[in-house]
């Protein structure tokens, strides 16, 4: 019993000493970023909370379409998880496409479905 009690100290303090670096007094601090990222804010005005997003920086290529997939797409999703996403072949953008539409009500026509496609697939398409 004895022997099982100073094996898990010896591993606790295994775990603590590689937590705070072998040998160091001081805890490592994670590298911090050096770009100062702007945050949301918030302001209450009485029982409503009102949000400033601020603007995405995603570099999208100059393409026919482009308008279209920043002015659909976006209302609904981040543009960098959209170019976050593998590449696809049309059948899979087309079934993308449809499914925003016919699931989740996206308010996009058969013409501009086509256009958003031909634009995925020049922005992420395989």
């Amino acid at each position: 019993m004895a022997r099982r009690k100073t094996y898990s100290l010896l591993i606790l303090c295994s775990i603590v000493a590689a937590g705070y670096g072998c040998g160091t007094k001081e805890p490592v601090s994670p590298a911090q970023p050096t770009a100062s990222v702007p945050k949301h804010r918030f302001v209450q005005k009485g029982s409503v909370t009102e949000m400033t997003i601020v603007p995405e920086d995603v570099a999208l290529p100059e393409a026919p379409g482009k308008n279209e997939f920043q002015s659909y797409c976006g209302i609904c999703h981040s543009l960098k998880y959209i170019t976050a996403q593998p590449r696809f072949p049309r059948a899979t953008w087309e079934a993308e496409v449809h499914k925003m539409v016919e699931k989740y009500g996206a308010p996009v026509d058969t013409n501009v479905s086509k256009v958003i496609v031909d634009y995925l697939m020049v922005l992420n398409g395989k």
